[in-house]
Parts: structure tokens; sequence; C-alpha cells
């Protein structure tokens, strides 16, 4: 704990000194990688492809603010998404929109958490985040992690929509929007994991103010034995509803 402490200390102090070409040079690498990723996972649009075209944006995103990257990046997505189909690009709006009233109203200076949050959940780590957000954040850090899970599932259904509108299964917009439907907002997966990453914010936060030895250390490990749990449990209960002999499959 005193080498964690000490190398806060030291951290601030390098901080406070470079934070001018620090900050615009976080700010571009994650944009950069943002971009990057979202070519690679849903690049439907090939005028958008361009790496160029990428770490352009990603210069602009260094000189603005974090709320500004995340709206650039909602539509850079946005664009991939309609190369595939209207219906999902409009259901995707609907729930960036959403995204947004939220986001500004309680968390406005929290872009960046969701943008990394999506990123952690594309390297598959996710379970890293929630316990170092809790000691570093607030609660309201709950409202961009759980956005950021949502915004990893949509791109990754957008491969799995893209094959199943081009071989004709879903011809009718009324299907493309119920298999939306289903793919999003009733997947258990990532439920457990906005649940699991909600709770353990929650805990770690409100145990890292307590006035008592220690608090650190305790809001880590309880914070990560409750995720942990939480997880387990989710996955326990997708096996026995995939498993059950009434249920059959998805």
């Amino acid at each position: 704990m005193a080498f964690l402490l000490e190398f806060k200390e030291k951290f601030k102090i390098f901080y406070n000194k470079y934070n001018t070409y620090i900050v615009p040079a976080a700010r571009f690498i994650i944009a950069l990688i943002s971009f990057l990723l979202i070519n690679a996972s849903i690049g439907y649009m090939d005028k958008l492809k361009n790496p160029l075209f990428a770490i352009l944006l990603s210069v602009v995103c260094a000189f603005l603010p974090g709320g500004f990257t995340l709206v650039i990046l909602s539509v850079f997505m946005l664009f991939h998404l309609y190369a595939i189909s209207a219906e999902f690009a409009l259901l995707t709006l609907c729930i960036v929109l959403l995204m947004y009233l939220l986001y500004f109203r309680f968390a406005p200076k929290t872009a960046y958490i969701l943008i990394i949050t999506a990123m952690f959940c594309w390297m598959k780590i996710p379970f890293v985040l929630p316990v170092a957000i809790g000691l570093c954040s607030s609660v309201a850090a709950v409202i961009p992690v759980s956005f950021g899970v949502i915004m990893y599932y949509i791109i990754r259904t957008a491969s799995d929509y893209e094959a199943a509108i081009s071989d004709d299964s879903l011809s009718e917009s009324m299907k493309q929007i119920s298999y939306l439907i289903e793919s999003l907002l009733k997947n258990r997966q990532m439920l457990v994991l906005i649940i699991a990453a909600a709770v353990t914010i929650i805990v770690v936060y409100i145990i890292r103010r307590q006035k008592i030895d220690h608090s650190w250390k305790i809001a880590i490990i309880v914070g990560s034995i409750t995720q942990f749990l939480i997880l387990v449990d989710g996955h326990e209960k997708k096996q026995y509803h995939l498993t059950r002999p009434d249920q059959g499959l998805f």
C-alpha cells in the first residue's frame, strides 16, 4: 500500500509538471485506438476505413473535451452501422441519444471512462476497471461504465447481424428490429456484466470513503470478491437456462 501511495504522489508531481503535453497525447492515443478498433470490428463503410482519416480525427479529438470525442466516435460508429442497415443505425441512435441524456445530466466529465470501458471489453478484460474506477471516481461513474459495455455489445452484434441479413434470413424491417432487440436489449451476458460493474463500483466507493484503517485495501478485496461472485452467479444461471430440458437452446 505504501508503494502505491508513493507512486501516486510521484505521478501527481510528474503530471502537474507535464500535463500540457500528457493530456493531448493521451486523448490522441485513446481516440486513435478507438477509431481503429471500430474500423477493425465494423468497418463496413469503405470511405471511413482509411487510417489517415482516423489519425486526422484523433488529432482533432486531442484538443477537444471528452464529451466531443464521444460524440465524434458515436457518429463514426453510426455511419458504419448505417452501411449495414438503416434499422440498425436507427436503433443504435436511440440508445446513443438516451446515453447522452443521462451522461450530460449526471456524469458530464466521464466520457473517457465510457470509451476506455468499451476498449477493455474488446480486449476481454472488463473486470479490471470497476475496482479501479470505484477507487478513483464516484458513484456517477456507473453511468459511463454501463454505456461503455452497451456500446461494446452493439459493435459485437453488428457482425452477426450483417451475416443474418446477408443470407436473407432477415428480409423485413420488423424482423430486423426484433432481431436487434433480442440481441441487445435481452442479452443476459451484457446485463450481468453491467450489474457486476455497477455493484462493484458502488461497493468499492462506499468502503474506500470510510474512516477506517486500510479502507482502500478492504475496498479492493471486497469489490473484487463481489464482482467475481456476481459474474460467476450470472454465468451459472445462464448455463442452467441453456441446459434445462424444458427450455432447450436459445
